[in-house]
């Protein structure tokens, strides 16, 4: 548990950055207007986000209170390379997979809508301007009551 503790900042650097890589790839997949058919329901992506979302925290956690310590002078500055590492890394890997403009092409290609959301559920509204016929009384019955 001390390597945890000396290494705050280095690793929760490392924890974010996986984190945010996730989120990308994540998004990529549930973007993508050929996604799989089990992305369609809204639940899949918010369970799915969850964990991302736990890391990313969890890492953005970490290194504030690495910074924190590095603040106060008890932490280490060469985990400042280590934050300056995974922040290259994450922008080399970002680019490599170029997740931007594949992002902007699927949003170009739903034309702007979720890949996720159901085309055949969408809503339409068919507004008439006629009124319906006012209802009509009850037809009487040739019957007698006995």
């Amino acid at each position: 548990m001390s390597v945890l503790e000396n290494n705050m900042l280095a690793v929760g650097s490392c924890i974010a950055g996986l984190g945010i890589l996730m989120t990308g790839l994540l998004a990529l997949l549930f973007r993508n207007p050929d996604a799989p058919r089990w992305t369609r329901p809204q639940i899949v992506p918010m369970l799915a986000c969850v964990p991302v979302t736990a890391t990313t925290g969890l890492g953005l956690g970490y290194t504030v209170y690495g910074v924190s310590q590095l603040v106060n002078g008890t932490g280490d500055p060469r985990e400042l390379l280590v934050l300056a590492a995974v922040l290259i890394v994450l922008t080399l890997v970002w680019r490599a997979l170029g997740i931007r403009r594949r992002l902007q092409d699927y949003a170009a290609a739903t034309g702007g809508s979720s890949a996720s959301v159901y085309r055949a559920t969408e809503p339409a509204l068919a507004i008439d301007d006629t009124l319906p016929p006012p209802p009509q009384p009850p037809a009487r019955s040739s019957r007698r009551a006995a």
